[in-house]
């Protein structure tokens, strides 16, 4: 009887697995396109992270769209494997991830109501940690030497100081 029981409720959560927010999937910075678009060096960037909430949640900013969308915004699942995304401010849009297994990078695609075609986004590497001037990585001690803002400027060689070498 327990296995039956057991059997059932895997059954029950299979389906809840399937409709689980993208969410954590789609935290990150994606470089979005629209084919036959030239855009000359500077791609819309969709800026996604994840955010914990119920429903489920994103922090969402664009920068390159013609468009102002941010805000904490709500996940809502959709036809076709399409979540509606519906940002604190601004127009509302849908994403799909690409679920790809043979994908390298990331992938999926944008859909505004009012545009021509969809925007395939790829995910960009996170950014390298900077490491401040000054601060030495833990466990080095050849550090980088600080500079002061305060101290004057060493004195600059000119060209009679200069040694010739013959």
């Amino acid at each position: 009887m327990k296995l039956s029981t057991l059997a059932v409720l895997a059954a029950l959560a299979g389906p809840c697995a399937a409709v689980a927010s993208p969410a954590g999937d789609i935290a990150g910075t994606w470089e979005c396109r629209q084919p036959g678009i030239e855009y000359r060096n500077k791609p819309p960037i969709l800026y996604v992270a994840d955010t914990d909430g119920d429903p489920p949640q994103v922090t969402i900013e664009v920068d390159g769209f013609a468009r102002e969308i941010y805000g904490r915004s709500e996940i809502a699942a959709d036809q076709g494997g399409w979540w509606k995304v519906k940002p604190a401010q601004g127009q509302e849009f849908m994403i799909r991830p690409d679920g790809g297994a043979k994908q390298r990078t990331p992938a999926m695609g944008l859909r505004f109501a009012d545009s021509k075609s969809d925007y395939r986004c790829l995910r960009l590497p996170p950014a390298s940690v900077v490491i401040p001037l000054g601060v030495p990585p833990s466990g080095e001690q050849d550090a980088p030497p600080t500079i002061d803002l305060g101290a004057p400027p060493p004195p600059m060689q000119s060209e009679g100081d200069a040694v010739k070498k013959e």
